[in-house]
């Protein structure tokens, strides 16, 4: 099957949206002109660098209340440990994990689908699986 490439040209956040709307996965932008896509509660966030070409998707997660710092580094350290391509980082209120997708060369709306599922599925899993303190709430 043929896509269309966008240009990096016309790789906007109203384009990025666009590419969800006709994937039937419903979208919606911020008031900073982030994509947020939500599906079952998970809200998945996608800024466009345009200048330096890159797609960024991030996941936020919080902590649990009263949760001891030292288990969220130790979180976040096996998560970066374990999990090739996704950074994950630690703030006093919880964690993000993100990943970068360049398009320097153009951008398949197929690559943008398939970005946010990976990143979605490899975030959660990671969560559920060295999370073993509970400390995400």
């Amino acid at each position: 099957m043929y896509e269309e490439i966008l240009s990096p040209e016309d790789v906007t956040p109203q384009a990025i949206k666009q590419i969800f709307d006709d994937a039937y996965i419903g979208a919606t932008l911020t008031a900073d002109e982030k994509v947020c896509v939500t599906e079952e509660g998970v809200k998945v966030f996608i800024s466009v660098e345009e200048d330096k070409q890159l797609l960024t998707y991030f996941l936020i997660f919080g902590w649990r209340p009263g949760t001891d710092p030292i288990d969220q580094l130790e979180l976040t350290n096996a998560l970066n440990q374990n999990i090739v391509l996704m950074r994950a980082w630690a703030f006093p209120e919880g964690i993000v994990v993100d990943y970068t997708l360049p398009y320097d060369a153009g951008l398949l709306p197929a690559q943008v689908i398939s970005a946010y599922n990976w990143l979605r599925r490899t975030a959660i899993w990671g969560i559920q699986h060295y999370d073993r303190k509970n400390i995400v709430a």
